[in-house]
């Protein structure tokens, strides 16, 4: 009979300084998307391999996540959180670095698929270590600053991106991006307690199989139900982000809002471990942020003349999507019994959310296609209601 697990006790502060560097390692992982998705235009000028591998350059980062999210929960569990975000981030500085040579297309590929693997290992260690670091005042507010990384990321790389490729050319920017990677290593391996136990739980003997512990992770309400809030965030946001300043008429307007609403988007999700930490649980901030993003769709749908009312009205939508992310992430350490569980959560969010980046698109695109705006937010719609049902199961796990 397996022995039940020693938990240890609670921190009664939280490691800021550890928590932001974690947060630093988050955004150098997140910038292996954003490097590529700044460079779009200067990659497809320089390899001359066509749009369509172009951008299998940039998502096939995401593809590995969508693969082998889950995996890579129980693997972190079991090598170590600090070791798995350590030796991510090496093999994030080392592909980085061999990426700044400009290499043959087929060896770029490569390290992309190569770089899937590092950040997942991140996105996966990196907020188990935050919680664990996080007293339990704190907890949900970390966790939304954890949840802003990916916008952080691509916020920094459209700031510096373009600066550097003028300066520097593309070897510059890839050179960059392994530099401030070292850092981050660095930094770590100086200022993060070599302990592991410091966190994790002790483990739990278990004989089950590779694909039964699969299995249990999905069927484990505490683990899946983050990611299934999660996966409509992300089929909707990036959507969202994509499609919407096409719809802008005023040619003026139209390139502010492609700068101001990934900024709604994190500032939603910061506010969502405030309100979640203090106001409300965190379920029920997803909850109020679908019915916000439902209720901001509906009014779209009258179609009104004037760009600013229709940029407000799209601004409120993505400043509710945002917050879904940051509720969904500190659900995780609140649901979790274990820090097992927690990891097996974001792998899962990761996991899942890569799965919402991947179909969300192309759906929205051939909403918007058949019926224009009205398909847009007919499935704005749909993606509300079922979030919002495993909002309301999720609330329902905590008495």
């Amino acid at each position: 009979m397996a022995n039940a697990a020693v938990t240890p006790k609670e921190p009664t502060q939280t490691a800021w300084l550890e928590v932001f560097l974690l947060w630093f390692a988050g955004i150098s992982a997140a910038m292996q998307f954003a490097k590529f998705s700044v460079s779009y235009n200067e990659l497809l000028t320089y390899y001359q391999a066509g749009p369509t591998w172009t951008g299998a350059a940039i998502s096939v980062v995401g593809i590995i996540g969508l693969i082998f999210g889950v995996t890579a929960g129980l693997m972190a569990g079991k090598i170590g959180y600090r070791k798995v975000l350590l030796g991510a981030l090496l093999l994030g500085a080392t592909l980085s670095f061999i990426q700044s040579t400009l290499p043959s297309f087929e060896i770029v590929m490569a390290t992309r698929v190569l770089e899937g693997f590092s950040q997942l290992g991140v996105v996966v260690a990196a907020p188990t270590m935050i919680a664990r670091l996080s007293a339990p005042q704190h907890r949900s507010i970390t966790m939304g600053i954890w949840g802003t990384f990916f916008g952080v990321a691509f916020a920094l790389a459209g700031l510096f991106g373009q600066p550097l490729i003028a300066a520097f050319d593309l070897n510059g920017l890839y050179f960059a991006h392994g530099v401030f990677i070292s850092v981050m290593i660095i930094a770590l391996l100086l200022l993060l307690e070599k302990d592991e136990s410091r966190f994790s739980d002790a483990p739990v003997p278990n004989q089950d199989s590779y694909w039964q512990k699969m299995v249990n992770i999905y069927r484990t309400p505490q683990t899946l139900l983050p990611g299934l809030i999660f996966v409509f965030y992300t089929s909707t946001l990036v959507s969202l982000l994509t499609y919407i300043p096409n719809f802008i008429s005023s040619d003026a307007l139209r390139p502010i809002m492609q700068v101001l609403l990934p900024l709604l988007s994190t500032a939603g999700t910061f506010l969502a471990g405030t309100l979640s930490q203090y106001v409300l649980r965190p379920q029920r901030v997803a909850q109020l942020a679908y019915a916000g993003l439902a209720l901001g769709g509906l009014v779209l749908a009258q179609d009104f003349a004037s760009p600013l009312l229709f940029s407000i009205i799209v601004g409120e939508m993505v400043l509710c999507a945002g917050l879904i992310p940051g509720a969904a992430l500190a659900m995780v350490p609140r649901l979790a019994r274990n820090s097992a569980e927690q990891a097996n959560g974001y792998g899962l969010i990761a996991q899942l959310g890569n799965l919402g980046a991947t179909v969300g698109p192309p759906s929205y695109a051939a909403m918007i296609t058949l019926f224009g705006l009205y398909g847009l937010v007919g499935l704005v719609l749909f993606v509300c209601g079922m979030g919002s049902v495993f909002a309301l199961l999720a609330a329902r796990l905590e008495k």
